[in-house]
């Protein structure tokens, strides 16, 4: 592994076509996109609402902190998305001492479950050509590179701060 900014003097350009983040962000703008408009257009509902009753049924109640950390997701956006889904009736906001808790309603049921069947069978789809042990292969692959995050994000700091990156830049939430 080359870590040394001076080695990369001689490339001229980033060649997109094989640089990973380029490859990664296109497909994910892609995906996320397409599974927007679905969502919009079958259910009444954007993408980071489905993300956040997701995880409501995942993990139960949680508070909209926990929500931001688990999904990568900042404050104002989890509580639009929030607001939003309170005002469907698809989750209750309860406030109690330690903070405001959100859980899914028995109305979100059958609404989670169109979710689930339509991101699962758009999921077969993508995987449609990849083995078992691909699949597998893969997540982990996506899981390491997600774990290196903040080491890229501390190498930048160190090494390009003369060209503007911050050192105040917002820790990023463990993921």
């Amino acid at each position: 592994m080359n870590t040394d900014p001076s080695a990369f003097d001689d490339e001229e350009c980033l060649r997109n076509d094989v640089f990973l983040p380029h490859v990664l962000t296109v497909a994910s703008n892609s995906y996320s996109w397409h599974t927007s408009k679905l969502y919009l257009d079958t259910l009444g509902m954007g993408v980071n609402e489905i993300r956040v009753l997701s995880i409501l049924y995942e993990y139960g109640e949680l508070q909209a902190w926990k929500i931001c950390d688990i999904l990568w997701m900042n404050k104002s956006l989890a509580s639009q998305s929030l607001k939003s889904l309170e005002k469907k009736g698809l989750i209750t906001i309860e406030v109690r001492r330690g903070g405001r808790f959100a859980s899914p309603t028995p109305s979100s049921l059958p609404v989670h479950r169109q979710i689930v069947r339509m991101a699962r069978s758009r999921e077969e789809i993508l995987l449609q050509d990849f083995s078992g042990e691909e699949r597998a292969q893969f997540l982990d692959y996506l899981k390491r590179l997600h774990r290196n995050i903040p080491d890229a994000v501390d190498y930048t700091r160190r090494h390009f701060a003369q060209f503007g990156a911050s050192d105040e830049t917002q820790d990023l939430p463990e993921g």
